[in-house]
């Protein structure tokens, strides 16, 4: 993303390189690194049906229901997190067929 955005003649600096305010760009993160933090704007891309919930992180229902079950809780509550770290805007984009967890967005 951020050779993209360089590309773009966007500016932008990553969130785990601990940027000062004083530093200009678009700041980049995973959403696991959000947590505490606050921005003006968010914007969460790629909340695609094969990105979220992060299949790996899910147990498979036929090897564990429970652990399924908590799996997805928690990969739900990491994009509500992130989605909670803007003040002003969010915006949640995704190419595709979107996150199960997005289908209130889906019309």
């Amino acid at each position: 993303m951020q050779d993209e955005l360089s590309s773009a003649g966007i500016p932008s600096v990553r969130v785990r390189d601990q940027p000062g305010a004083e530093v200009d760009g678009v700041r980049l993160a995973t959403m696991h690194a959000m947590k505490g933090l606050e921005f003006r704007c968010v914007a969460i891309v790629g909340v695609t049906s094969r990105a979220v919930p992060f299949a790996k992180e899910v147990t498979p229902p036929e090897v564990d229901q429970v652990q399924h079950d908590n799996d997805l809780l928690r990969e739900r509550c990491l994009l509500f997190v992130a989605s909670t770290r803007a003040r002003e805007a969010l915006h949640v984009s995704w190419s595709g067929a979107p996150s199960p967890f997005l289908s209130f967005a889906v019309h």
